[in-house]
């Protein structure tokens, strides 16, 4: 109700409709029950959309190294003809994350190698890849490389750029190569 301007004969003007309380008072006139349950509500729901915020506008995680994504191991080295200068290896290669394959490169200087490195195939992570390769003994004059020497590089490309791994066999490994050379030069 509002009171009348002077000079009105009228007691009381009425006003229409009805005045809507406050939201203050609205609040106040809820019970200690339902003002806890809206508070958490809404405090569950802002903390839900900010940590959705969060996740969604995070940059993706950058890939690993492609040579540390890589492992090439020997699974067969098999022992040259009498009187040629081939012998075959063949290779193993596992990633932990996608890779590609793009070329190889050998490690000693008295062999060639040939692997058909099947270059611009992917590799899935988890994913194995046999490799077969051709030894060719070059030279028999040159000092074979010593133990620890990479004997082939693995030229592998992801996201992150390119890479090489190395292959260094094992010493049992490198012992059958290093008696395939020099039964290759026996000839």
């Amino acid at each position: 109700m509002v009171t009348p301007p002077e000079g009105d004969d009228r007691n009381t003007v009425e006003v229409l409709g009805t005045d809507r309380p406050l939201l203050v008072q609205r609040w106040r006139a809820l019970s200690r029950r339902s003002r806890v349950t809206v508070a958490v509500s809404t405090s569950v729901v802002v903390l839900t959309a900010l940590v959705g915020y969060l996740l969604a506008s995070r940059p993706p995680p950058v890939p690993p190294d492609p040579a540390a994504a890589t492992r090439i191991t020997i699974l067969h080295v098999s022992p040259p003809v009498v009187g040629s200068p081939y012998f075959g290896i063949t290779f193993r290669v596992t990633a932990t994350s996608s890779v590609r394959l793009v070329t190889t490169d050998e490690g000693y200087d008295d062999l060639t190698l040939f692997v058909d490195t099947l270059a611009g195939t992917t590799l899935a992570p988890g994913e194995v890849r046999l490799l077969d390769g051709q030894a060719a003994v070059c030279t028999c004059q040159l000092a074979h490389p010593p133990r620890g020497t990479p004997l082939l590089y693995l030229t592998v490309r992801n996201a992150r750029g390119y890479a090489k791994a190395r292959l260094v066999p094992t010493d049992a490994q490198f012992d059958q190569i290093d008696d395939d050379i020099h039964r290759a030069c026996a000839r």
